[in-house]
């Protein structure tokens, strides 16, 4: 690790990065964010933890030691630019424990001026073909993942959290997904390399888990999954931030409205039930307010994110679409944030904007 802490360059971290082999419970953890700020800066100004941040050429690290409870949590995290525009790669060597008590807290705490990546089902799928298509004359094997299954039971909608471990491969497990209703928040792999002689077993290259959170980790080769899913994860994150930028009423020329369409590819709302089993999720999300203007026949909410004051009003006058129209403030992360929200709590939809050609699919 303190070599790590010695790089007088980014390129020279990832260099040795490439080098590194982690040992449990460590590993390479790497959070693919968004933000328009100076990010060390903003850093240093609003951690809730004392971290102490230095600036070394291009490159900027991050030390925290301090207590936490009754354990004590201490380590490093490195800001690095990306190819990307406005996203960035925040990167450390730890544990999970440190990754989610102190890292992750951090990354949190700095909502609405950091903006976490959000990957689609399809789009985690993309990128772990992606993974396998770096490690060639190898084979990847999906060792387990994190679900969240959505069970209809009568009219009503429920949702089952599990953890399997699986030795499937890629295209096998996502089908049995897409039949069985069922979404991953987490996907772990082991890339194997097969042995010259038959009668060896293959031996183990390298490990890796990708989030749909933006969150990926790996115990070697980070070199290549840098170039690799890495840079796919950061180029979704900036195609991302610039739909669902200067979408607010004040962006725009006369105030006019920048709506977002979430369409589905069959009816998601057929009965009284379904509208109320969707407002009723819209009410529970944290850190915003659902405030509903009209649901029967069809939805009108008006949505605040309480945290930066941005707002949305949420209709839906089709049976197939949700309709978000931003109003006067309104900023990137917010809208992101009712868009991701909607797409783990009911369903992925495709997303676009009706008053011009881009769009996201699911």
């Amino acid at each position: 690790m303190q070599d790590l802490l010695e790089s007088k360059s980014q390129t020279e971290l990832f260099d040795k990065l490439g080098r590194y082999k982690c040992q449990p419970p460590l590993q390479i953890r790497v959070a693919v964010v968004g933000s328009q700020e100076n990010l060390p800066a903003l850093a240093e100004k609003q951690s809730p933890f004392p971290l102490r941040v230095r600036e070394i050429g291009d490159l900027n690290i991050g030390q925290f030691n301090y207590e936490s409870g009754d354990i004590r949590l201490h380590g490093s995290m490195f800001f690095c630019s990306s190819p990307h525009k406005s996203i960035s790669y925040l990167i450390s060597v730890c544990s999970a424990i440190v990754w989610h008590r102190s890292i992750l807290r951090f990354v949190n705490s700095l909502y609405s001026k950091l903006v976490p990546v959000f990957f689609s089902q399809h789009e985690l799928f993309g990128l772990l073909k992606a993974t396998r298509g770096i490690f060639p004359h190898s084979e990847l094997t999906i060792i387990g993942h994190s679900r969240k299954q959505r069970l209809r039971i009568g009219s009503r909608r429920k949702y089952e959290s599990s953890r399997t471990r699986t030795e499937k491969p890629l295209e096998g497990v996502f089908a049995e997904a897409d039949e069985q209703n069922y979404w991953f928040s987490s996907v772990s792999v082991e890339i194997t390399r097969a042995a010259n002689d038959d009668k060896r077993l293959p031996h183990l290259f390298t490990s890796a888990t990708l989030s749909k959170y933006g969150n990926f980790f790996c115990t070697s080769q980070f070199d290549r999954f840098l170039d690799g899913t890495i840079d796919k994860m950061g180029g979704i994150a900036e195609q991302k931030m610039k739909f669902f930028s200067n979408r607010s009423r004040r962006s725009t020329r006369a105030f006019e409205p920048r709506p977002i369409s979430i369409t589905y590819p069959s009816p998601e709302f057929m009965s009284q039930t379904d509208t109320n089993n969707f407002v009723s999720i819209m009410r529970k999300m944290s850190g915003a307010s659902c405030s509903v203007l009209h649901d029967n026949p069809y939805i009108h909410l008006s949505v605040v994110d309480t945290n930066d004051g941005s707002a949305a009003d949420l209709w839906v006058l089709k049976n197939d679409e949700i309709l978000l129209v931003p109003q006067l403030r309104a900023s990137e992360a917010a809208l992101k944030r009712f868009v991701n929200y909607i797409f783990e709590e009911w369903r992925e939809g495709s997303v676009t904007s009706p008053t011009s050609s881009d769009g996201i699919q699911p």
